[in-house]
């Protein structure tokens, strides 16, 4: 094993054990699902109201994006707490099945970028248990993601360019700033107790 691996796993393990000693993990988990869980029923009651894809590749991967949620929630609100590579492949997954299931939908421009704002709470995850390039690649999927819904919006939905960069701005500031701003508080905490 090399020794980032050993430090990535040692960091992960660390944030579990700040978990358990506070008595939380049993509540970061059905934060963690819930947040996975809210995704699916969102896509859920977009295909029961009518704001599903039109045509049939994008609503197979909306309905591949809502089973896999379903899926990943029920996992984290049963399943034991995973390991550091299933829970990087847990956000990986969310992250790619949040931007299918966002971009696929049928629901007016600002609504459908609004609804890149289901990445924050996996950069919740990452950006405290996570080490640096984890998170780096978490965040790059984020950016990459919105980028493609905000230009997606402008040239396929006819929304004037201020109006997608005014919302596309806040979103893009909270998916980095914020788990930016966790993974530096939680690597500093370590340290002190190091």
């Amino acid at each position: 094993m090399t020794r980032a691996a050993t430090r990535s796993n040692e960091h992960y393990q660390w944030g579990i054990g700040v978990m358990a000693s506070l008595a939380i993990t049993t509540v970061v988990r059905r934060i963690v699902s819930a947040a996975a869980l809210s995704m699916a029923v969102v896509v859920t009651l977009e295909l029961a109201f009518g704001y599903g894809a039109t045509t049939p590749i994008p609503a197979i991967v909306q309905w591949t994006s809502m089973i896999a949620a379903y899926i990943m929630g029920a996992f984290w609100w049963f399943g034991p707490w995973p390991t550091l590579r299933q829970a990087f492949a847990f956000v990986v997954i969310a992250d790619i099945a949040i931007f299918a299931a966002t971009i696929t939908a049928n629901f007016e421009p600002e609504v459908t970028l609004g609804k890149c704002t289901f990445l924050i709470p996996m950069g919740m995850l990452a950006g405290f248990f996570f080490d640096k390039w984890r998170l780096a690649a978490h965040i790059a999927l984020c950016l990459l993601g919105t980028c493609i819904v905000a230009v997606y919006i402008v040239l396929e939905r006819d929304v004037d360019t201020f109006v997608a960069v005014v919302l596309w701005a806040p979103i893009v500031v909270t998916l980095t700033g914020f788990v930016l701003m966790l993974q530096a508080t939680s690597q500093s905490t370590r340290l002190e107790f190091e």
